[in-house]
């Protein structure tokens, strides 16, 4: 008798629903007649399947939750046995796939690796069952040409060469033998991992399109030793997106990522299974964080898109090289999938989620002094296991302006409970226009986690919350230079509308406008006009700042004069409720900038008499 398919020596046997394991077993044989199965330790024989044409069929059911167990199996005419076998080291109990690239391969340290545990089982990628060590993802020995090239061909090293190369690996954890040892510790029951991960491969390389070409494709190769062990399984940990971190794939990630979950839940029948994504950590290097920060970002989202998915972050874990965990962390990671798993698969009482931004406000400052307008950024996380925490100082957040440039404004961050306060010197009307991020570029430093280890995730680039209702920024706007004039008391309405040359003024990041391009070192006096237009005779608020001395006409009448004005910018230092009339209405301002700098500037926000947004105003 020889098994070719649903039963292997040492396998773990998924468990049902009720704790227990069964398997369709086929093979080859000599004997005609039935097929008898008893579990090692009973004396009676129950009857599998039958024997014939050389083949064979049996179908083993009710196998309790544990193991190991040994079967033997024999095809009997009466009571003569013909053949028989025995199959050692069955286990029931979970079982997982490891896909993805290389650090879910594994490439931290291997003197870091966690102890085996004899609970915990491995389906490595020479397709044979034995206890679970690091380096489980071992390319080298695997029958699938697309890992190694050569798969079980006639170039395959011999056994021993194979072992003589894993012998002399140094690098190889991986978080999956962490997984097994501690969903083994909060479930109690054996656990099976099947290794199918590779490095540096790309989402258009795990393409289910290419199914057909067995194990000549990471997907083919994945879906064969899925069929070959003939099991169900508890679910996916999967790692991968550093390959398609890049200007021309990032775009796709997320669509490619429901592809990939949607094909691998159709084609194993397991219309809910759920998958646990790793959000990809740091790369120590210089080149631009854009699409890296893209990946993170989108992977943060997908439990949005895609029903019993659960995302757990690496930012804040150790490297043992420029892109791979390290040994010791790998293990944290481990830990961190298996409390995600623990809750989604098993419903574990008490288990949390991975942690979700659930809010951000614009808070007043802790201790400011009385009528400063300073504030705080408060972000609000969901599913926080204890409270949140942080070896040393809490780091890793920035705000950003409206060109992407980091503001640097974050003087100190501080925990409360499962939120961070971002505690800067900027009043509501700047942060309005800012966008926060935690973990940005390749190779941030963050430390924040949960009691229970698990890190906050990357957010990219999120707007910061405007006032409902807030008046837009009115941003279109002519300038032009005052020649021959050298004191803005001398400017009149007339000199400045006789201004010659007007051009659209620059913008002034992160509000307003600007009288000249920012790289002018011209010191000068300037004539800036805009025109507001009316959808019917109104009364108006106009809010209006300035950071160098001014004066200001509408429809040809001084409405606001400031010649003290200066550093620095308050956006809502003048509040003018002015009488609109219907069409257009000119707003034309004298101003004066002590000095050369991309800084000085105007700002104006127009609204409606109750200072709220206008559609009926417009440029």
């Amino acid at each position: 008798m020889n098994i070719e398919h649903g039963l292997m020596n040492g396998q773990v046997l998924q468990r049902d629903k009720r704790g227990f394991g069964q398997a369709v077993i086929r093979g080859g044989c000599t004997a005609v007649g039935n097929l008898q199965i008893r579990i090692a330790g009973e004396s009676e024989w129950h009857p599998a399947g039958q024997a014939a044409d050389g083949r064979f069929q049996a179908e083993i059911k009710g196998l309790p939750t544990g193991g190991p167990y040994r079967l033997g199996l024999r095809i009997v005419q009466g009571r003569k046995t013909l053949e028989s076998m025995t199959v050692q080291d069955v286990f029931v109990g979970d079982v997982w796939i490891l896909g993805g690239q290389s650090n879910m391969e594994g490439m931290g340290n291997l003197c870091e690796a966690p102890a085996p545990h004899p609970m915990v089982r491995a389906f490595y990628m020479r397709d044979e069952w034995g206890i679970a060590r690091e380096k489980l993802h071992f390319r080298e020995e695997a029958v699938d040409v697309f890992h190694n090239g050569y798969g079980d061909g006639a170039q395959r090293p011999s056994r021993d060469i194979l072992e003589k190369q894993r012998k002399a690996l140094m690098k190889g954890t991986s978080p999956s033998l962490a997984f097994g040892i501690e969903m083994h510790k909060r479930t109690g029951v054996p656990q099976g991992l099947i290794a199918c991960a590779h490095g540096g491969t790309s989402m258009a390389q795990w393409s289910p399109a290419l199914r057909d070409q067995g194990g000549a494709s990471l997907y083919g190769a994945m879906m064969r030793r899925y069929a070959k062990l003939g099991q169900a399984v508890a679910g996916v940990l999967w790692y991968q997106g550093e390959s398609d971190a890049n200007r021309k794939d990032a775009a796709g990630y997320t669509e490619n990522m429901v592809n990939l979950v949607e094909s691998t839940r159709r084609d194993m029948a397991l219309p809910g299974l759920p998958w646990f994504v790793v959000q990809i950590g740091c790369h120590a290097s210089s080149e631009d964080g854009t699409a890296w920060n893209a990946i993170q970002e989108q992977q943060r989202l997908l439990p949005s898109r895609i029903k019993h998915l659960d995302v757990a972050p690496a930012i804040d874990l150790d490297l043992d090289d420029g892109i791979h965990i390290s040994g010791k962390s790998q293990q944290v990671l481990g830990r961190r999938l298996a409390r995600l798993a623990d809750r989604l698969v098993h419903k574990a009482k008490g288990g949390k989620p991975g942690i979700v931004l659930e809010r951000i406000e614009l808070v007043p400052k802790p201790f400011r002094p009385a009528g400063s307008p300073s504030m705080a950024v408060k972000l609000t996380y969901g599913n926080v296991a204890g409270w949140l925490v942080s070896k040393g100082h809490p780091t890793g957040f920035s705000l950003f302006d409206i060109d992407g440039r980091n503001t640097c404004g974050i003087f100190k961050t501080s925990l409360q409970g499962s939120s961070v306060l971002l505690h800067t010197d900027m009043m509501q009307q700047y942060l309005e226009r800012l966008t926060v991020s935690y973990g940005h570029g390749r190779f941030p430093y963050c430390n924040i986690t949960d009691s229970e280890g698990m890190s906050i995730p990357v957010i990219q680039n999120i707007p910061l919350p405007a006032e409902k209702d807030r008046m837009p920024d009115w941003l279109t706007w002519q300038t032009a230079r005052l020649r021959g004039v050298d004191s803005i008391k001398k400017v009149s309405l007339a000199v400045a509308t006789a201004a010659k040359g007007w051009k659209k003024a620059p913008l002034r990041n992160p509000f307003g406008v600007l009288p000249k391009a920012p790289d002018d070192p011209r010191i000068a006096i300037y004539a800036m006009k805009t025109r507001l237009v009316a959808g019917q005779k109104q009364d108006a608020l106009l809010v209006f700042g300035s950071n160098a001395p001014f004066k200001m006409w509408l429809n040809g009448k001084v409405i606001c004069t400031d010649l003290e004005a200066c550093v620095p910018m308050l956006p809502e230092k003048h509040k003018l409720t002015c009488r609109l009339k219907k069409g257009d209405n000119e707003l034309i301002v004298a101003y004066a900038p002590p000095a050369a700098g991309a800084h000085f500037g105007i700002c104006l926000r127009v609204g409606n008499a109750d200072g709220k947004a206008d559609p009926e105003l417009r440029p």
